[in-house]
């Protein structure tokens, strides 16, 4: 479990209700990771959604472009809530790094009780997914 005031910090969920974040924060928890381990890869089954609360990740994509996540809040693994369900892009820890951990199976339970909820973080995880469109891609987009 997460303190639902560490969630509130996150950009990516500041503007959710309270109630909002303590749904979620009673379904995540922090997982460490060390310089050099791969958080998850490319192409695998995607389990888990992720928020930065601390420290650097590289995202590679297998097209050879990859860019780092280091600003607490950001958002990783949104894979785990869009079809077909295998991670876009590796992520490989940069520096010791805290990462807020969310099973997708749970996620899933939380939008059927609160479907309001759902569409709220998917509608987030849709710009997450326009914005890192340009690296999962062959050819840039302007």
């Amino acid at each position: 479990m997460i303190p639902s005031a560490e969630l509130q910090q996150s950009p990516f969920l500041d503007d959710l209700a309270e109630s909002d974040r303590a749904h979620l924060a009673q379904i995540g928890v922090p997982t460490h990771w060390m310089p050099g381990e791969a958080i998850f890869t490319a192409r695998s089954p995607a389990k888990y959604l992720y928020i930065l609360k601390s420290g650097s990740i590289l995202l590679c994509f297998p097209n050879g472009r990859s860019f780092v996540v280091r600003e607490p809040g950001q958002l990783l693994g949104w894979s785990s809530l869009v079809s077909p369900f295998h991670y876009t892009a590796t992520g490989l820890c940069l520096t010791e790094s805290t990462l807020f951990q969310f099973p997708n199976s749970e996620l899933y339970k939380l939008f059927q009780m609160d479907a309001g909820l759902g569409q709220r973080i998917m509608q987030k995880i849709a710009t997450v997914m326009q914005e890192r469109r340009p690296y999962r891609t062959r050819t840039v987009q302007a």
